[in-house]
Formats: C-alpha cells, structure tokens, sequence
C-alpha cells in the first residue's frame, strides 16, 4: 500500500538541501526510503538546488578554506550510519525502556540524534496513548502497523508532522504492534501526573 500521509514541501526541500537536523532528517528519511512519489520530490529538489548552486557568481575562497575541508574528510557524520538497510536499521538504539510488557520505548544515542530526541515507540494493538501536546517540533514516521488519532489514520510508510500548537491522542489500530520512529526537539508536554509518570520512565 503507497503511503497517504508525507512530509510538507518544505521538508522535503529542507531535506534535499541537507538542512534538516539529523534526528529530524532520519525520520524522513524512513519515509522517503519507502516512498517513490517523495523519492522523486526529493530528487527534482537536489537537481533544482544543484541549477542554482551553479549560478552562483564565484567568489574566492577565505584563506584556509581548502585545509580546513581537508582535515574534515574522514570524520565520522551523527546521521551517516555505515550500516546498509532501512533507515531505522542503521541508526543505534539503546536498550528497551518498558512501560509495559507490550509497551517500549528505545532511544538513539544522542550524538546521532545531534542533540535532539529519537527513538522507537512501540505499543500493542487497540492501546491508546496518553493525550499530549509538544515542545516544539515532532516528526514520526510508522515503520510497521497503524494508528488513528485526530489527524486521521497512519499505516506503515506514512509520516506525521506536529507543532507546538498541535495536541493528539494516537491508538493503535489492525491486528500488529504500531511501532513509530519519532523525532522531537524536546520531551512531549503532559497534562496530568499519569502522563508525567510515563514520561518519566519512558524518556519522551
């Protein structure tokens, strides 16, 4: 099934201009990988970046430009995992943070997530999730199963993007575990001592 929920143009374009942050550019890219309408987006937008780059009028370089590249070469990059796979099989996730027996959490070590927060939620079918708003930005994309919530349904290979401003409750739905790659600027924002709770424990 083609996913039905994508990234906003302007991530996409932020994505092809290697703008995004790497825990954010992670998360799309899990949809990206699985989807050919955003893979070919993405494309058009590098080979449009890459027009515009040429027109640029050329300028000399500061003084120690070229060294300054050179001794860059070869350092490991937070979002470059070596590992060959989907996105979310390449990046290091720590051990699993159990809310329940059915219910994880497992996060990215921060240096991939460049500061911000990443990390494999996991919860059973027909399990509802603490109502909650964010701090800032949050992208998720759904690696296996499904979930509804105020925005609608989001089956495996579809991606979500929430504000500040945005509140939601998602649950799972189907007969498998939903199981969501989520980036967030900071820990969500809880309404009651229950949500403060999991929060707690579970690191989001």
């Amino acid at each position: 099934m083609k996913p039905l929920h994508h990234p906003s143009e302007a991530v996409l374009t932020d994505y092809a201009a290697g703008a995004l942050r790497p825990a954010f550019a992670i998360t799309a890219a899990a949809h990206i990988d699985t989807c050919p309408a955003c893979r070919e987006r993405v494309s058009l937008l590098e080979q449009v970046g890459g027009e515009l780059i040429g027109e640029l009028p050329q300028t000399p370089m500061d003084e120690g430009s070229l060294e300054h590249a050179l001794a860059r070469l070869g350092q490991p990059t937070a979002a470059a995992p070596a590992r060959r796979g989907r996105i979310a099989d390449r990046v290091r996730f720590g051990r699993r943070r159990f809310l329940t027996p059915q219910i994880w959490v497992r996060h990215a070590d921060r240096n991939t997530a460049g500061g911000d927060l990443l990390y494999l939620l996991r919860f059973p079918p027909g399990v509802r999730a603490i109502h909650h708003g964010h701090h800032g930005q949050e992208f998720t994309a759904v690696l296996q199963g499904a979930y509804r919530d105020e925005f609608g349904v989001f089956r495996a290979g579809d991606f979500a993007e929430f504000n500040d401003d945005q509140e939601h409750q998602p649950k799972s739905r189907g007969r498998e575990a939903c199981v969501c790659l989520v980036a967030s600027e900071k820990p969500m924002r809880m309404h009651d001592w229950m949500g403060r709770v999991v929060q707690v424990l579970t690191g989001t």
